[in-house]
Order: C-alpha cells, then structure tokens, then sequence
C-alpha cells in the first residue's frame, strides 16, 4: 500500500465519519477543539493519519467504517500504520 492510497482510504474515512453524528462527536471528543479547531485540524497536512488514528482505536470503529464503505477492516489498519510510519 502506498501513502497515497492510505490517504485515500483516509478520506473515504472521513466522509463517512462526518455524515455520522455520532462518530463526529468522538471526533471532535479526540481533536479537544471546537468545530474551528476540527475543521482546521481535518483541512491541514496531517488529517489523514488524524482520522486513521480515531478509526483504529476501536475494533467496532473499524469494523464499523469497513462495512459502510466497502472496504477491508486489514486495509484501514495497514493505512493507519503507513500514515504513522510504524510499518
């Protein structure tokens, strides 16, 4: 997998996190901002590996993401850790 491919599943991520009000709750719970701040935060150069980072802290999350978006729970994981680095 690529850093272009796991910002891509990011962004999938991502709309699918802001078209849910309870995950954009958890969300901004995390970011410890306001909606300026989140917004700020989701539109700057690291807001992939911020929503990657939300999605893998829970199993349920990540199950829960795969299936409203087709993709792979592995997938999202393996994103997560290329966007960190760690792989």
């Amino acid at each position: 997998m690529t850093p272009s491919l796991a910002r891509e599943i990011a962004e999938n991520l991502m709309i699918q996190i802001l078209h849910n009000e309870e995950l954009l709750s958890g969300l901004m719970g995390r970011s410890g901002t306001d909606p300026a701040g989140l917004r700020e935060i989701l539109t700057g150069p690291d807001s992939a590996e911020f929503v990657l980072d939300y999605v893998v802290e829970t199993d349920e999350r990540v199950i829960g993401l795969a299936e409203a978006t087709g993709l792979r729970a592995a997938d999202i994981g393996l994103a997560a850790r290329i966007l960190a680095r760690r792989d």
